[in-house]
């Protein structure tokens, strides 16, 4: 699967690839790898995964071969699962007074799994044991994800009474996540609470509840200011020809897939200009810019209108191309409280 997720001089950079093919290939390396799983297009969950990955919010597995999978299809475990979801909602607490005898400290789950029981969003399955490497349930699931969103979000409407759901513990939690919207059953009366949760079962529930999470909406100038000033500091650097600093600047604005190919492409950008290649770009239009959506946690905003003139020389040769900045950001609120970009799909690629 190949994201259409680029910087704009990069798209520009892109119609001379049979002459840079050689350093071109060489940004596709990992980590980039890493942002681009296979056999995921065409799955059910495929929007939700891909969403995910860009966001840094799940990794893949490297098989033998080099290739990155999300084995989407996979059961998931309890470690898992809960480490998920700390790293989603951004999970954080002092308390280290909860501990499990089958938790290891020095496992890579111990900390998520000591923030979620500190917090109280996962308990154990008894004798002082959390079980973090058993599969988890669907209805397991479901209890995990009422607990962490019950502040932020709005468990309102009429409740699913699944047929196949008794009257035990995850009940009124199953009632809850239907009310909202959270869970659909695998048909309109059952819900299979104690099936194995797959993988991407996990990830469509999380996006889900991230979408209803309206209790702390940001101002819309919160999201637009950081694509107007990474566009401000990404011209100056073009303007100065100081083309080392751009990590930097990417760094302060960027995160996830769009961080790691804008430095991939500021690389080779660096590489060529030392071999004597020449690169401007400067504003053409100003884009115009509005918030499609928001929540808590997440945002899209378009842009349209703005175009740039991008123009590379070799030598005597010179190249100008006027290049549209249309498309939509995808930002997400960070632990320190920044927005910043994780993604950029161009108004073509979303065609």
């Amino acid at each position: 699967m190949k994201k259409s997720l680029f910087l704009v001089f990069v798209l520009v950079l892109a119609l001379f690839y049979p002459l840079h093919l050689k350093s071109i290939e060489a940004a596709e390396a990992n980590p980039l790898d890493l942002y681009n799983p296979t056999y995921i297009e065409g799955h059910w969950a495929n929007a939700q995964l891909e969403n995910f990955v860009s966001a840094d919010l799940l990794k893949g597995y490297t098989d033998p071969k080099g290739s990155v999978t999300l084995q989407p299809e996979a059961p998931i475990t309890r470690a898992e699962f809960t480490a998920m979801l700390v790293r989603v909602l951004d999970l954080k607490s002092e308390d280290s007074s909860i501990t499990f005898a089958d938790v290891q400290p020095d496992s890579w789950y111990a900390e998520p799994i000591r923030i979620a029981a500190a917090l109280g969003v996962a308990n154990g399955v008894g004798s002082n044991r959390f079980g973090p490497n058993q599969n988890i349930t669907r209805g397991e699931m479901t209890v995990l994800v009422v607990r962490a969103f019950q502040s932020s979000i709005s468990f309102e409407g009429k409740a699913v009474d699944f047929s196949d759901v008794p009257n035990y513990y995850a009940r009124p939690f199953i009632q809850q996540a239907s009310q909202a919207g959270i869970i659909q059953g695998s048909t309109a009366s059952m819900f299979r609470p104690f099936t194995i949760a797959k993988r991407a079962e996990a990830v469509v529930m999380l996006q889900r509840a991230l979408d209803l999470q309206k209790s702390a909406l940001p101002q819309d100038s919160q999201l637009t200011q950081p694509v107007l000033d990474s566009e401000e500091q990404e011209l100056q650097i073009f303007k100065d020809k100081a083309f080392d600093q751009l990590d930097d600047a990417f760094a302060k604005f960027y995160t996830g897939y769009y961080l790691a190919i804008s430095n991939a492409y500021a690389s080779d950008v660096v590489k060529w200009t030392k071999q004597g290649y020449g690169l401007s770009m400067e504003k053409a239009a100003a884009q115009k810019l509005q918030v499609l959506q928001k929540t808590d946690r997440f945002a899209a905003v378009e842009s349209t209108g703005g175009s740039y003139k991008i123009t590379m020389t070799d030598g005597d040769n010179q190249q100008v191309e006027m290049q549209s900045n249309e498309g939509v950001y995808l930002l997400k609120k960070m632990t320190d409280g920044a927005w910043k970009i994780y993604a950029f799909y161009t108004s073509e690629s979303a065609k």
